[in-house]
């Protein structure tokens, strides 16, 4: 992160969307947080600084200075999943061998999930969010690249996608994350299409109701926390699950805010939610005035209002800006491509121009012939 600063300087420092934001997002956060002096950390405050300078810098590398192709990002997409997948796959053979902990291939703890591993993540559930997010950029990119709509089911396990589903599958069904199985869920709502939800919706809810009680601890977890959460009751949601509970209960006390209170709209300062995991809002630490630049940030930065990423984002499960943790906004950077090529879907420039060249060359070839 600190590097980035000097790639921002030095090669790309220019005016742009994510740098209006992100200026306004490090002045505010600064203003609320001084409020309130007691808990006031440097620390924190620099690795804010960091996260959000990084993420300008790499904005601009993208939507500024082009870094990327459409199939160059594709292939980075389809090489980061292989990578995930092997490591998976070992650690996998290991944990079926007896060994729970080999630090040099990132396993550190027995987790004692049957087939279950965190592969190059810090945890099974960062695992499932980081193949989510980059499953959904290479479908949507892959879309965009050809053209002619969204993908079906079929297509996806046919051709040169097959694979690159299977793998994705496997990874999601085998980590033993309750999030991942979530995650599944939320992408099923890619297939869902005005021409056929009529049928589509009562499919995903039969198949919701068939796993329902499968004996797989995870997806069990998962369904669990659904209905828990559909209760709207905190308590509920505890009593079910502790440790989903704990990213769920922000949501639901969010709605029932006191907003009559200044600390509401200011916050209470620096990881105040820390000892309230359970009490705390999503706005909890810098307040809603704040939680709204940040939704500022995302959205004109990285994701679109009307799609699929916007559902995972407030599902927590596709990053964002608004928290000092890392992945968040690695995921971000991902959908901040995702975007790019979305809104830059017919301009020629974004696809390999090697690729092009070499269909060219063919042409030739065959017109000489």
């Amino acid at each position: 992160m600190f590097s980035s600063i000097f790639v921002l300087l030095f090669y790309t420092f220019k005016s742009s969307k994510a740098l209006v934001w992100g200026v306004i997002y490090l002045l505010l956060q600064y203003s609320v947080a001084s409020f309130h002096p007691e808990s006031f950390r440097w620390s924190t405050y620099i690795y804010s600084i960091l996260l959000v300078l990084t993420f300008i810098c790499f904005y601009n590398l993208v939507w500024i200075e082009k870094v990327f192709t459409i199939d160059h990002f594709i292939k980075i997409c389809k090489w980061f999943m292989m990578a995930y997948f092997i490591v998976c796959i070992i650690q996998q053979i290991l944990t079926l061998a007896g060994i729970g902990y080999f630090p040099l291939l990132n396993m550190m703890q027995n987790l004692d999930r049957g087939l279950g591993c965190q592969s190059l993540s810090m945890e099974p559930s960062t695992f499932g969010r980081f193949m989510l997010v980059f499953y959904y950029a290479y479908v949507k990119c892959q879309e965009y690249k050809r053209d002619e709509g969204p993908f079906t089911l079929s297509e996806l396990f046919s051709g040169e996608h097959k694979w690159i589903t299977i793998r994705f599958l496997w990874m999601m069904l085998t980590m033993g994350s309750g999030t991942a199985y979530l995650c599944i869920i939320l992408f099923a709502l890619y297939f869902v299409r005005n021409h056929n939800w009529y049928y589509i919706i009562p499919a995903l809810i039969g198949c919701y109701i068939l796993v329902q009680n499968s004996g797989i601890e995870a997806l069990d977890r998962t369904t669990n926390a659904i209905e828990a959460t559909a209760t709207l009751d905190k308590e509920t949601v505890k009593e079910t699950d502790g440790s989903a509970a704990t990213r769920i209960t922000p949501i639901l006390n969010s709605f029932t805010a006191d907003f009559t209170k200044i600390e509401t709209w200011l916050g209470y300062g620096i990881d105040a939610g820390i000892g309230n995991k359970y009490n705390r809002t999503l706005f909890h630490d810098y307040g809603f005035i704040f939680y709204i630049v940040t939704l500022f940030l995302s959205f004109t930065c990285a994701y679109n209002f009307w799609s699929l990423g916007c559902i995972f984002m407030f599902a927590g499960v596709a990053g964002g800006a608004g928290s000092n943790i890392q992945y968040a906004w690695a995921l971000m950077m991902i959908m901040t491509c995702v975007k790019y090529f979305h809104e830059n879907r017919y301009n020629p420039e974004i696809y390999d121009d090697d690729e092009e060249e070499e269909e060219d060359n063919s042409e030739m070839t065959t017109e000489n012939a």
